[in-house]
């Protein structure tokens, strides 16, 4: 090989991770769908259900709150699971996944 053709070699394969990505199929599409719906879902039950919180001013980071302890790391992770696994399940069960659970357990 001439010393051209392999100091061309580098410039051609940066080249070539430049490209832009493929359209997304169908599929992708339809799934992207499935997930907003989901996570549409999903938000819509959480203002029914935590209508409280939602329209009250929290206190805590007040000038005279005592109940504020800034190194609680797991503040609201309870209720970001209950929505991640509410938009989950509402995937699974539209059959967007490769097999869908029978019986609760997942089919491999």
């Amino acid at each position: 090989m001439s010393r051209s053709v392999i100091q061309l070699v580098p410039v051609l394969l940066a080249l070539a991770c430049c490209a832009p990505p493929p359209p997304p199929t169908g599929q992708a599409r339809a799934d992207a769908a499935t997930l907003a719906a989901c996570r549409q879902h999903a938000d819509a039950v959480y203002d029914r259900v935590h209508r409280d919180t939602i329209y009250t001013i929290p206190s805590t980071n007040t000038p005279y709150s005592a109940n504020y302890t800034p190194g609680l790391v797991d503040r609201g992770l309870a209720q970001r699971y209950a929505h991640d696994d509410m938009v989950r399940d509402c995937v699974r069960n539209t059959g967007t996944e490769a097999e869908p659970p029978i019986n609760g357990q997942p089919t491999r």
